[in-house]
């Protein structure tokens, strides 16, 4: 029969009872002890708080995406009414020329009274669609829902106003005389 490596050092003189009796209890000991580290309910609470602030942070994610659906949708309520309110009718349909504008790919007919078209086509007056119907306002009334709404929910038309308003056109920078 084979002995330990404990029973051989002690027979070869190379530890003392002392030390063997002293190795023992302490294998004892740290076998009978507790395990170090978290315990089982520390690591589950733990677990639990990184699941609630999750929980908290998606729901506030989720808070700030609906309000900020919510402001979108009276910007564009409010957008609308201003529009419709300072809409500028197109004229009697007997008297309507044709502006013509680019729509998409196309260029559009918009049959309007000859003095709405000279507004149109000096970028007094813009074109402005809202729910599939397009309205003629003031090019002030365009610049405010362009503020309030951005380019992707309404589509826009005004010509290039001239910087001077002295009822001349724009003379143009390469003219001889």
């Amino acid at each position: 029969m084979t002995k330990s490596l404990q029973d051989q050092l002690l027979a070869l003189g190379m530890v003392t009872k002392k030390t063997v009796k002293k190795a023992d209890h302490d294998k004892r000991i740290e076998r009978n002890s507790p395990p170090k580290g978290p315990s089982v309910q520390e690591s589950l609470a733990e677990t639990q708080a990184k699941a609630r602030e999750a929980k908290k942070a998606k729901d506030q994610a989720l808070a700030r995406e609906r309000d900020e659906k919510r402001a979108r949708a009276e910007r564009l309520a409010q957008t609308r009414d201003l529009v419709l309110a300072h809409a500028v009718s197109r004229g009697v349909d007997a008297d309507r020329v044709e502006y013509r504008f680019p729509y998409g790919k196309k260029i559009r007919p918009f049959p309007v009274a000859p003095l709405i078209r000279d507004g149109l086509a000096v970028g007094r007056l813009g074109l402005i669609e809202i729910d599939r119907q397009i309205l003629i306002v003031p090019r002030e009334i365009l610049e405010r829902a362009r503020d309030r709404v951005g380019d992707t929910v309404f589509s826009y038309l005004a010509a290039h106003q001239p910087e001077t308003d002295d009822g001349y056109p724009p003379i143009p920078d390469d003219l001889d005389w």
